[in-house]
């Protein structure tokens, strides 16, 4: 079945680009646009009614018991369902999405002088190119492929030899940073394909939008771990926007956490990691005891300015004498919980 959007989802695409010309380039892209409009994975083995009844029964668990147990199975299954109007719409109301969340930490940023954040594009995709990009790599053709490339380098507005930092609305593979960083502008397409198939094999493709940050250089001369990302000093500080507090920080990189993930590996690559993390602990440690009670003090007076509620976490990185604001998300759903330290020293 050929792929053709209709005028509510072409109105999606354009909403930031308000130019004509750049919606009948953008259209014209779509009309030729060859996209077997395939069924998502729980689809393919004809168990969709019966899949998507025990996702949200899991769901539904977990509202009933708060058992985090019963989430992750739910986030996993909405992770590799077929996309249909109702989890296309849960998907776009993903507080956690960067699309819902950046433009209000971005009006609050511009208010102070103090933290930055990587200049940003996100877009919110239709939902045929929603579905598209959730397809395994090697069920999609060369020819759309091709054209998914095209309409991404539109839709992000991007440059040739630039070099991005991407990812999708909630998940950026920072693990497996080749794909994270993306100085192919015009292949960004098959990048985000690498990244959401990624994604939805760990229970984190809840996600119908795509972000392109500039790349932040490391000034620091950092060495780098998971195929090349600069092991920069990062901080996770939890808030709580109802009351304007700050709940507790953590490193990071927590070293229980680094030592857990790499200690006990064969793996030649992770080995290395292991290593590298070592001979870097102590940098990681003074800098983040060295800084962490001024960006307390500083997020403190930022989150009176940030149009949310609830509680989240918040990611700052560390570059040079900057500090950036690059992630956020609900606390309930974030990791290092058990690791707030409202001391200043780890």
């Amino acid at each position: 079945m050929s792929y053709f959007p209709t005028k509510q989802e072409l109105q999606q695409i354009a909403k930031a680009n308000q130019e004509e010309n750049k919606l009948e380039q953008q259209h014209a892209l779509l009309q030729k646009m060859p996209i077997q409009f395939a069924p998502g994975r729980s689809q393919q083995y004809g168990f969709d009614k019966v899949f998507n009844r025990v996702m949200r029964d899991m769901e539904q668990r977990y509202k009933n018991t708060g058992n985090k147990q019963f989430y992750h199975m739910s986030s996993r299954m909405k992770s590799l369902a077929s996309l249909d109007d109702e989890l296309y719409k849960e998907f776009c109301n993903n507080p956690n999405s960067l699309y819902n969340w950046f433009p209000k930490l971005q009006q609050a940023i511009k208010q102070q002088d103090f933290f930055k954040t990587p200049k940003t594009v996100v877009k919110r995709l239709p939902i045929e190119l929603a579905q598209f990009m959730r397809l395994e790599y090697a069920d999609t053709t060369e020819t759309s492929k091709k054209l998914f490339n095209e309409i991404i380098f539109k839709l992000l507005e991007l440059e040739d030899d630039k070099t991005y930092f991407i990812k999708t609305g909630t998940f950026s593979s920072k693990f497996e940073f080749r794909n994270a960083k993306c100085s192919e502008p015009r292949e960004m397409g098959e990048y985000f394909q690498a990244i959401n198939e990624f994604a939805m094999t760990v229970g984190a493709g809840m996600s119908v939008d795509v972000v392109a940050r500039e790349y932040i250089e490391d000034v620091e001369n950092n060495p780098t771990i998971y195929n090349g990302m600069p092991l920069r000093t990062e901080f996770r500080m939890f808030v709580d926007f109802d009351e304007d507090k700050i709940i507790g920080t953590a490193p990071y990189w927590h070293p229980i956490v680094m030592k857990r993930a790499f200690k006990n590996s064969f793996v030649a690559d992770i080995k290395r990691d292991y290593q590298v993390y070592q001979q870097h602990e102590n940098k990681l440690r003074h800098e983040y005891n060295q800084h962490v009670n001024r960006l307390q003090k500083e997020m403190k007076s930022l989150i009176k300015d940030i149009d949310l509620s609830g509680q989240y976490s918040i990611d700052i990185m560390k570059n040079g004498d900057d500090f950036y604001v690059i992630d956020m998300a609900l606390m309930s759903e974030s990791a290092l919980t058990e690791f707030i330290n409202t001391e200043s020293e780890v």
